[in-house]
């Protein structure tokens, strides 16, 4: 998927907005980040019925990840339905907007991140495997997480960009049942392309980390189950590989250049196939003709 992805967009293959484009790509980024540190590792330790990599500054990585992905994630997932807002709002304006703009709003995002996960720098001995999802996470026993501070870094990290990601959602399809008069009229212009993409995005990001958030909401006095806290979880990852298979169902430019990559695929593979079995047909000839031969000869 990842191989597509980026050859899709070497290729150019996303036919919107420059600064969409360079948003997705970001997004794409967060997702491998989250795969190579979370997903990837949590699923060999589940294979292996065990904690397969070991303590040390590699646990600290493997914890420090997914966290520094979700986050990352999430935030460029607004900045994603934001800008499209403001396309549709100002779209004489967007007209001068670059690629160039998007990519230092993009830095400035990994930035953010990168300084929000200040949790590992309070306490390193909270750093431990969960066995409820075999991967390294982090459990917030330290004193200070039982203040104003924790309920303020989860409303700046978590609910307050869910909550606003929700409402632009919400208004985005508002403008997304009228895209279609709009886009006869105009011709399709880039006001309104990707609309739909971004709508769908953002409603599966809305769906996938919903009972995450309720989770955190609630775990203190709650104390859910083992169960509930995987179902959780699992809903977070599936956002994660999610965003590939949304682009191909609502990107025409992007659909088409996934159908000819492929076709050219198993072109070349059935070319492979046939050459291997006219070669077969050439050898069996070969022996067929020299068996008769030696028969002639006695």
């Amino acid at each position: 998927a990842y191989a597509f992805w980026y050859s899709a967009l070497k290729y150019r293959a996303f036919k919107l907005h420059k600064m969409l484009v360079v948003l997705i790509q970001h997004i794409s980024v967060s997702d491998m980040v989250v795969s190579l540190t979370c997903i990837l590792p949590q699923t060999v330790s589940l294979a292996a019925g065990r904690r397969v990599f070991g303590r040390g500054p590699l646990a600290y990585l493997l914890a420090y990840g997914p966290y520094y992905g979700f986050l990352s994630s999430k935030l460029l997932i607004l900045a994603l339905i934001v800008l499209k807002g403001l396309l549709i709002k100002f779209p004489l304006r967007a007209r001068t907007w670059s690629g160039a703009r998007a990519h230092q709003l993009c830095a400035g995002v990994w930035v953010f991140c990168l300084l929000g996960q200040f949790r590992f720098l309070v306490d390193h001995d909270d750093i431990w495997f969960d066995w409820r999802i075999y991967r390294y996470n982090y459990r917030y026993t330290a004193e200070i997480w039982r203040s104003w501070l924790s309920v303020t870094y989860f409303t700046l990290t978590t609910y307050l960009p869910n909550t606003v990601i929700l409402l632009i959602t919400f208004l985005l399809i508002k403008h997304l049942l009228q895209a279609r008069k709009v886009t006869r009229r105009s011709g399709g212009s880039l006001r309104w392309q990707g609309l739909l993409t971004v709508v769908v995005t953002a409603s599966v990001y809305s769906v996938c980390y919903l009972p995450y958030a309720v989770y955190f909401a609630v775990w203190k006095s709650v104390k859910p189950g083992v169960r509930v806290f995987r179902f959780a979880a699992t809903c977070g990852y599936l956002n994660t590989v999610a965003n590939f298979f949304i682009y191909s169902l609502t990107v025409k430019s992007f659909k088409t250049f996934l159908k000819e990559r492929l076709r050219k695929l198993l072109n070349c593979k059935g070319c492979s196939v046939t050459k291997i079995a006219n070669g077969r047909n050439e050898a069996s000839t070969e022996i067929g003709l020299t068996e008769k031969t030696q028969d002639t000869l006695l």
